[in-house]
């Protein structure tokens, strides 16, 4: 079986290379078109607009390969065990004596392998290039971006009217002081403020915002000295300041707020969970700064861990109707498994839809699918012809 089972590998790889090659062809041709506009707007030279197009779709191959892992994985192998009986190669070794489950042990070890693929691109690569992901055609890093509002493990609400990712500044800074942390209800504004790591070399003052032009409500109101810190005169040059910002600060004091919430964290998009690794999936369901997005992102981190599963299950469906339909056309044996992935992701995202809306339990939306379709899965497989 050695040599049969190097055909069946290299079956399925190059049908895996021809789906993978088909889809992301197409998507790049029509999301090219519908998106020439744009890329002319920041590219003026055709090389230039080339480049910037090819780098773009370049890179969202991996985002796209991770979303439809599961679909290409089945495509292929359905493809591979069709030309198997397109071509009578399957006829030809149950008549030696050889079962149909022995004959498609390499498709399925196969699928387990680039499922395996798709994890490391899920964890390793999209993270690593996850902003570049989230930027649309016309951004070319430089446009402002609009930050959302949070409230971090002090309680304090932040907000700002726009943000420069080159420097981690955000103009016209606002925040809101409870009354549980500082007696009264406080409300500071500022001018530009840019966050500053805790990592940072240089600063005295880090884990939070350095706040320019910085003016605290009611007038009468002054800082605590552990939250809300004033900085002397002096040590103002001790602080990175934002560039293409004047050398002098903007009219008004200069403050330090320690906050959790990063630079990140508040101009972050609402699907960005969709680029996060898992590790930081876990921090975000812990942060307190986003309550709002947590069932989100607790159904989007355990539709990731079953992910893997899943796309075994939707493969174990899908090869019964192809190897067990006596007496039906191949190409319909096809058409069906085609049917039964609809009716499946349908299904997912039903689910999906329903624990988001705090129907169901993320744990019981990640699982329910891979109950009940991996029963359906394992009743079928005895329909495979031996």
């Amino acid at each position: 079986m050695r040599i049969l089972d190097r055909q069946r590998y290299w079956a399925f790889l190059k049908a895996y290379f021809v789906s993978f090659v088909s889809l992301v062809g197409l998507y790049v041709v029509i999301d090219a078109f519908s998106n020439l506009d744009e890329f002319l707007k920041v590219n003026s030279g055709s090389a230039e607009l080339f480049r910037r197009m090819g780098y773009y779709y370049l890179i969202r191959m991996s985002f796209f390969y991770d979303r439809l892992c599961g679909v290409i994985t089945m495509l292929a192998a359905i493809f591979t065990v069709t030309w198997m009986q397109k071509n009578n190669e399957l006829l030809a070794m149950l008549a030696a004596g050889i079962s149909a489950k022995r004959v498609i042990v390499p498709v399925i070890i196969s699928a387990g392998i680039v499922s395996g693929l798709a994890v490391l691109n899920q964890e390793f690569l999209i993270p690593r290039i996850g902003d570049d992901l989230q930027l649309k055609p016309d951004d070319d890093g430089t446009i402002k971006v609009v930050p959302g509002s949070r409230y971090d493990t002090n309680e304090i609400h932040l907000s700002a009217k726009y943000g420069d990712r080159a420097d981690r500044s955000v103009e016209y800074f606002h925040a809101l002081l409870p009354v549980s942390r500082f007696g009264s209800l406080l409300a500071l504004e500022a001018r530009t403020a840019r966050y500053i790591p805790e990592d940072d070399p240089t600063s005295p003052l880090k884990g939070g915002w350095l706040l320019w032009g910085a003016h605290l409500s009611p007038e009468d109101a002054t800082p605590d000295g552990t939250i809300l810190i004033e900085v002397d005169a002096d040590q103002v040059g001790q602080f990175p300041r934002p560039k293409g910002k004047a050398s002098a600060p903007p009219p008004g004091k200069v403050m330090f707020m320690r906050s959790s919430v990063s630079f990140a964290n508040l101009t972050r998009k609402s699907d960005w969970y969709n680029f996060a690794s898992t590790r930081d999936l876990i921090l975000a369901l812990a942060d307190p700064s986003s309550p709002a997005e947590r069932v989100s992102v607790a159904v989007y981190l355990h539709g990731r861990i079953v992910r893997p599963l899943t796309a075994m299950i939707l493969l174990f469906l899908s090869l019964p109707l192809v190897l067990g339909g006596e007496g039906r056309n191949m190409f319909v044996n096809l058409a069906l498994s085609m049917g039964t992935s609809a009716l499946f992701y349908g299904a997912t995202f039903m689910i999906n839809y329903l624990a988001s809306n705090k129907v169901m339990s993320p744990e019981l939306a990640a699982f329910l699918p891979v109950i009940a379709f991996g029963t359906l899965a394992a009743s079928r497989w005895d329909r495979i012809r031996t």
